[in-house]
């Protein structure tokens, strides 16, 4: 086997350890939410991104709703929690759910999938490409550095005994 078939294979496994991640750390950290926070904790402002625990997690679940679907050939032009009505549960669900979903995605696609580029527009209607590989990198990525923001935003609001979600916790 050519070392790039090799690569490729390592690719894909790698991207299915960093997305198995992804899921745990994102459930870890909404178990905390439904277990610990009242509705007034969760909209309670605070000096981050995005101005309370709630707003951060509809944003985690917005980007990763945006990235699959493109992932998927399809460009939204709006945020999915914009209209959301449900309640604070059902959206915690929705993004675990769709977190759930890259990993039903990435045991879909073969190998070459994943050094494929991508076509998609951004929600302000700029067009970009992307190699597959890196659109999923840079969304664990990114959801990793809020998950960060709401750790804090938990200390903010007076909890500390905390859990981690680094990467190596998970390994471990």
């Amino acid at each position: 086997m050519t070392s790039a078939l090799v690569n490729i294979f390592a690719m894909k496994d790698q991207l299915t350890k960093y997305i198995r991640y992804n899921i745990w750390a994102n459930q870890r950290v909404c178990d905390f939410v439904k277990n610990n926070l009242s509705e007034e904790q969760l909209n309670k402002e605070i000096i981050s991104s995005f101005q309370s625990v709630k707003k951060t997690l509809f944003h985690l679940w917005d980007a990763e709703v945006i990235w699959l679907q493109r992932l998927h050939g399809k460009s939204l032009s709006y945020f999915p929690s914009k209209d959301f009505k449900g309640s604070m549960e059902e959206g915690i669900n929705s993004l675990l759910d769709n977190s759930k979903a890259f990993s039903d995605l990435i045991a879909s696609k073969e190998n070459s999938f994943f050094e494929t580029s991508i076509k998609y527009t951004n929600t302000k209607g700029v067009e970009f490409e992307t190699k597959a590989s890196d659109v999923i990198m840079h969304i664990m990525n990114h959801s990793t550095f809020h998950r960060g923001q709401i750790i804090t935003m938990f200390r903010q609001l007076g909890f500390t005994e905390l859990f981690s979600t680094d990467y190596i916790a998970f390994c471990r």
